[in-house]
């Protein structure tokens, strides 16, 4: 399930796919013994570590619908379902649907289920259980039988009382020996056909038209290997199937011989997708001896598979190819007599044809005159697609190069360069892709600003070194209406601009013809279905004199990364070692490119643009903070929150790194837009910042945190001519590592500075940057002096402060109201109690009081447990005590849910440093748990005056720790009436 907001922790979990692994073996343990319950808790972890394993996903879903938790693990599901077409996930969803009293919607999974996949007699734990619902939703949503069908050519009928049912493939009726019989042997060749329609009563059956097509799919990667041929596939529609695959030599009429692919071993490298079932295959070298090149592995549907045909013999030959020579051998059409401005713009064409058709409309919606769009079918399997492509056809609205069988990327655009018209340029753009209005004439007029130019790439989403805004890519995709703001942008601002990249990116590429007829087309050879055609053209390209450029003037957007499915990753990676035997130094001459980075200047434009057009009328107010989460991060997003509702701006500036690794501030609002390109170089562009904010009529500044940051960032409120305020978080301000947490792991109890020098020498500075006790004394002085007011949200800091800064004046403003916290509850303690324990667990947090509490319970056997909302920075070692269950990082809004589902007694707060606030102390208390912490900072002052806890002396033993929380008694029912 997709992250939906920041994660309410100190700072965000990496994921760690070995303890989820591990989590999720506990899960299916769990679930193996009955356990439902225990399952849902360490599925959940795991789903937590790794929010993008499918298989986890799954599981967890599964498990939520076990436990009786519907609307939960349909939501799963449905997530689920749009990126896999597997049939366990579509039967769990019917389930799902069916549950929630939707019964045509679970009719509708149940009929992806039937209509795509073989109907065996092996099924998974969960299908089997799902099954039975088969023929309930069949009459609940009024269908007259569903049908479904076996590997073998049985058609499988179910509940069909009609007694004139039809059978037809692809249109032509068959004949059968009557509607009431469950099972019917369709004749040979079935397997050849694409749909088989099933009607009773003139009325189509749940499952009809069974796609016949999708049955035979093979998906799977093949590449060279010492000569050989290794590689994997499966049968997504029949995942217990071992692929038979043939193997075809050059020209051959007929395959040379068949392999077997049953290799269920180690996880096979590249496959990305965990809900596949791949097995590898291996054709040893002196198999293929005399067999012309290139060969082709393909499946049981007749496509070659992702990375073939291969010439394994020659792996060597493209390392000492050259670009003249690779020109002969795949010699374009002639440049001889070039139409005025003409560019045929080729599109190649295979799946997804939602994607392809809206890019086909916004093709059409700003196609210049001189344009052509050629369309490039490479045997599309979708009867309706091809039917669709035909259609705009007739229309005129494209011209259609139809090729029945798929060739890849490199040979589709070869075919759509052959048929464009002699002289016109070529602009070659992906089917995923959306563009604006002007994109062809921002892309020629970038392409032809200087004679030697070849080819010109226009900004995008997802484009490697041109994606915007962040040059890494994993940028949002934006829709139609967000594509064309940004195109008008960019062409506002850079149109006709040209800035040289190494390569151009084959998503959009524009190819001067010249550059074509010199450099010949891409290499089929070598590259197979796609990934590093486009990076080979451009070197080759280079080698004859041709230079390629950026075009910041346009952005085209792109969804990137999706045409291949599993093999994709395996593919781009084989691709990517070719290129570079191809090509040595390339690798090198892209990772300079990105250390330079010389369009910087201009996504930096891009997003100057975009965050003036969020300016609020009455002006904003500045937030400097760092990026290190927990308390000060959940104060900065309520405090945005509030200074919205006033009307004024929040701009937020957090730490950041400059390209040549000096100290930075990224500037940022609470609008969810993103701007990576607004990072200055603190202090040599303080005054370039200080244009950026000059317009926003900023009112006054928020002094919450500067680690990280260059101090001369304050010098910012002066160019501003605005006042600011200090809050105190922690303690960053005298102590170095901001917690008063010594190497001993206990509070310090805040010495003299020359022993914080011995305490910093041995454990650490946790303020990014080399400064003596009495220098950070001295500096953060000034910085308080300076403030107009400083704040601190209790009596507990601000005391401490006016103990290191004599004379400070700190106001008192608390950072909740105390006074509105719900009743807590008075219940009896269970027998074993359960403790709970809220947040990232560092060692400043109680780390170490955590684990030895759980060691010491668990080696005297005492009746307590601890279950850990969260993470800490070794969760292994708190698990396997036995006595602690650590659900993972969470989503700020599933902090509630979680905290009930533990069935906790109390909490516990383990921190041993004085807190300032502690925002986990209020989810407790909002969750009517009374909490036990040691009598220590903000926690112990707010216990005190609330009554809704105890306090413990920070000193205790473990022994005497567990003991006291084993004695704890449910304090006496009291309403909240403060």
């Amino acid at each position: 399930m997709p992250r939906r907001g920041p994660i309410a922790s100190s700072q965000e979990k990496p994921t760690d796919s070995g303890t989820a692994l591990a989590a999720w073996e506990k899960g299916e343990a769990a679930l193996a013994s009955g356990d439902v319950k225990g399952a849902r808790r360490w599925f959940d972890r795991a789903h937590r570590l790794a929010p993008d394993e499918d298989r986890i996903t799954l599981s967890l879903a599964l498990a939520c619908l076990r436990a009786g938790e519907n609307e939960e693990g349909a939501a799963l599901l449905e997530a689920l379902a749009e990126r896999h077409d597997r049939r366990v996930v579509w039967l769990a969803l019917a389930a799902a649907r069916r549950r929630a009293g939707n019964a045509l919607s679970a009719a509708a999974a149940l009929g992806r289920a039937l209509s795509g996949h073989v109907w065996g007699h092996v099924w998974t734990r969960p299908e089997a259980e799902v099954m039975g619902i088969l023929d309930a939703v069949t009459l609940e949503a009024a269908y007259p039988g569903w049908c479904a069908l076996g590997a073998d050519g049985t058609l499988h009928l179910g509940i069909v009382a009609a007694k004139d049912v039809t059978i037809a493939l692809d249109g032509t009726a068959m004949r059968h020996s009557g509607g009431r019989q469950r099972r019917l042997k369709l004749r040979p060749g079935w397997e050849r056909r694409e749909l088989l329609t099933v009607m009773a009563g003139g009325q189509a059956l749940l499952g009809s038209p069974i796609r016949v097509a999708a049955l035979r799919r093979t998906e799977g990667f093949a590449e060279t290997s010492r000569g050989g041929i290794t590689g994997w596939a499966w049968h997504p529609a029949e995942p217990d199937r071992a692929p038979v695959l043939t193997v075809w030599p050059a020209g051959g009429a007929r395959p040379a011989f068949t392999v077997t692919a049953r290799d269920e071993g180690p996880r096979l490298a590249g496959v990305a997708a965990p809900l596949t079932r791949p097995r590898g295959f291996t054709i040893p070298a002196a198999r293929l001896r005399g067999l012309a090149g290139p060969i082709a592995v393909r499946g049981r549907d007749g496509r070659d598979l992702t990375g073939s045909p291969l010439e394994p013999g020659r792996e060597n030959v493209a390392a000492v190819a050259k670009a003249k020579l690779a020109a002969q051998r795949f010699a374009a059409p002639s440049a001889a007599k070039r139409a005025k401005e003409a560019v045929d713009i080729i599109v190649p064409v295979h799946g997804a044809m939602t994607a392809t058709l809206a890019c086909l409309a916004s093709v059409q919606d700003h196609l210049p005159q001189s344009a052509r769009l050629i369309v490039v079918e490479d045997g599309v399997p979708e009867p309706a697609f091809a039917q669709a492509l035909a259609a705009l056809a007739e229309r005129g609205s494209v011209h259609l190069v139809r090729r029945a069988r798929a060739g890849g990327f490199p040979s589709a655009c070869n075919e759509g360069i052959r048929a464009a018209r002699p002289g016109a340029d070529i602009l070659l753009l992906n089917s995923d892709t959306l563009v604006g209005e002007g994109w062809v004439e921002g892309l020629r007029a970038a392409a032809l600003s200087a004679p030697d130019i070849g080819t010109a790439t226009p900004f995008s989403n997802e484009a490697t070194i041109v994606s915007y805004p962040d040059p890494a890519g994993g940028n949002k995709v934006p829709d139609r209406t967000e594509t064309a703001q940004l195109a008008r942008l960019a062409a506002r601002l850079h149109h006709g601009k040209a800035v040289e990249i190494p390569t151009g990116i084959g998503f959009c590429l524009y190819i001067r013809r010249a550059c074509l007829t010199a450099t010949g087309l891409f290499r089929e050879d070598v590259f197979a279905q796609g990934y590093g055609e486009e990076n080979d053209f451009c070197v080759r390209a280079r080698h004859l004199g041709w230079r390629h450029v950026a075009a910041p003037g346009v952005f085209v957007a792109h969804l990137g990364g999706r045409s291949f499915g599993a093999a994709g990753k395996a593919l781009a990676q084989r691709n990517l070692a070719r290129l570079n035997r191809l090509h040595p130094g390339y690798d090198a001459e892209i990772a300079a490119h990105i250390a330079t980075d010389p369009l910087f200047a201009y996504r930096r434009r891009l997003d100057e643009a975009r965050f003036a057009a969020g300016r609020a009328a009455a002006g904003a107010v500045l937030l400097i903070g760092h990026g290190r989460g927990g308390g000060v991060e959940t104060f900065l997003r309520r405090r945005q929150t509030s200074l919205r509702a006033a009307g004024l701006r929040p701009i937020l500036l957090r730490p950041a790194v400059s390209l040549d690794g000096r100290r930075a501030a990224i500037v940022n609002d609470d609008s969810g837009e993103v701007f990576p390109n607004l990072r200055f170089t603190i202090p040599d562009e303080i005054p370039a910042l200080t244009r950026l904010l000059k317009p926003e009529r900023v009112r006054s500044a928020e002094l919450h945190h500067l680690v990280g940051h260059h101090h001369a960032i304050l010098e910012l409120c002066q160019r501003l001519h605005v006042p600011y305020d200090a809050y105190l978080h922690d303690y960053a301000a005298f102590c170095a590592r901001i917690a008063l947490v010594g190497p001993e792991g206990r509070y310090c109890g805040e010495p003299e500075p020359r022993v914080c020098a011995a305490c910093v020498a041995d454990a650490g500075s946790e303020i990014e940057e080399a400064i003596a006790p009495e220098g950070l004394i001295a500096r953060s002085s000034g910085e308080l002096a300076g403030a107009r007011h400083v704040i601190a949200p209790a009596r507990d800091v601000a005391a401490r402060y006016r103990r290191h800064f004599p004379g400070l004046a700190a106001t008192v403003v608390p950072w909740e109201d105390d006074s509105a916290l719900p009743d807590a509850n008075s219940r009896p303690f269970r027998t074993p109690r359960t403790v709970v324990v809220i947040g990232a667990i560092s060692i400043a947090k109680g780390y170490n009081v955590l684990l030895s509490a759980a060691r010491d319970a668990a080696w005297r056997n005492l009746k307590l447990r601890f279950a850990l909302v969260g993470y800490s920075h070794d969760d292994r070692r708190l698990i396997e005590t036995g006595r602690v269950f650590v659900t993972g990082a969470y989503h700020a809004e599933e902090l509630p849910r979680l905290i009930a589902a533990q069935e906790a007694d109390f909490a516990f707060l383990p921190s041993v440093w004085p807190e300032t606030w502690c925002f986990t102390l209020s989810e407790a208390w909002r969750a009517g748990l009374d909490v036990a912490a040691f009598d220590l900072g903000a926690q112990a002052e707010r216990i005190r005056a609330t009554g809704r806890g105890w306090l413990l002396p920070l000193g205790l033993t473990v022994a005497a720790l567990n003991d006291s929380l084993c004695k704890l008694s449910p304090r006496p029912f009291r309403a909240n009436s403060r």
